[in-house]
């Protein structure tokens, strides 16, 4: 394996028939308009960035955008899109701990592409839904955060005792995600599979999102905690999901933020700085209204 530096991108993807992306989603943009600039341009794009970005006031999903930029340059139907979903940790992954992903794939040239990259301890699991892949990603991150809000609050006071406020969450949180899904053409059962449900299940349980969630349940003010988070070199991508992906909803949308409830509480406690304990007993109250 050969590393390149940025400044060598056309050498890194000369002669390459697909590439992978997996950068922050503020990065997304301007590593694929670098990409742009190659003469040559790979036939297949991988995107395991997650997230928004954003065009003038406007808030777009990633493939939305990709694509429709790729397609003025190498014309439509040129070239492949798969978007990486499913509950990959990576650290498990190089430890060939068994493990299997969703690929949302667009492009008739890709359809082979779980023989090509599935191996004895990593399986891939092919559809169609790349949007449902995509938002399914997105949104995790942002439902991963109320996972470890509750972690903030509850954790301190009775450890392991907070089960079933994480239930309703997690329930909340694959509902939510159904209703996003649905309302761009995508299928409700992406959701309720690994690219949705089960990569939930993975990132409430760990990661970077989960305990940022954690430091805001515990007292700590969300936009410092993010930016000391990503200081330090974790970048808690739910955070940013959450603005845009609220603005995404209602203004690309047009729909209220009233049909997703819970993804209201955690913009509330978020972006706006609600006290989460106080948020979250009023969402409790509101389902079971």
């Amino acid at each position: 394996m050969e590393t390149f530096h940025s400044n060598s991108l056309a050498e890194a993807v000369d002669d390459v028939q697909c590439i992978f992306i997996a950068v922050s989603s503020d990065g997304f943009v301007p590593v694929l308009k670098r990409l742009f600039e190659v003469q040559h341009l790979p036939c297949s794009v991988f995107c395991l960035t997650k997230g928004f970005v954003e065009e003038g006031r406007r808030v777009k999903r990633l493939s939305e955008w990709a694509v429709k930029e790729l397609s003025k340059r190498v014309g439509e139907d040129q070239f492949g899109w798969v978007s990486v979903g499913g509950p990959v940790k990576a650290v498990e992954l190089s430890r060939m701990v068994p493990s299997a992903s969703v690929y949302g794939v667009s492009g008739a040239s890709l359809r082979e592409v779980s023989r090509h990259f599935s191996t004895q301890y990593y399986r891939i699991v092919r559809c169609d839904d790349v949007a449902g892949v995509e938002l399914s990603s997105a949104f995790k991150n942002v439902y991963a955060v109320g996972l470890g809000i509750c972690d903030g609050i509850y954790k301190q006071r009775s450890e392991a005792e907070y089960h079933n406020i994480c239930a309703i969450l997690f329930n909340q949180g694959v509902a939510e995600i159904s209703t996003i899904v649905e309302q761009v053409g995508g299928d409700r059962s992406t959701v309720y599979g690994l690219a949705g449900l089960g990569d939930l299940y993975v990132t409430g349980r760990s990661g970077r999102n989960r305990k940022y969630g954690e430091l805001i349940g515990a007292g700590g003010q969300p936009e410092e905690t993010y930016e000391r988070m990503t200081l330090e070199g974790e970048l808690a991508e739910g955070y940013d999901a959450l603005a845009k992906g609220v603005r995404w909803w209602e203004k690309e949308q047009k729909r209220s933020l009233d049909e997703l409830p819970l993804l209201k509480t955690l913009h509330r406690i978020v972006i706006n700085r609600k006290k989460p304990e106080k948020e979250i007993y009023s969402f409790v109250k509101w389902y079971g209204s």
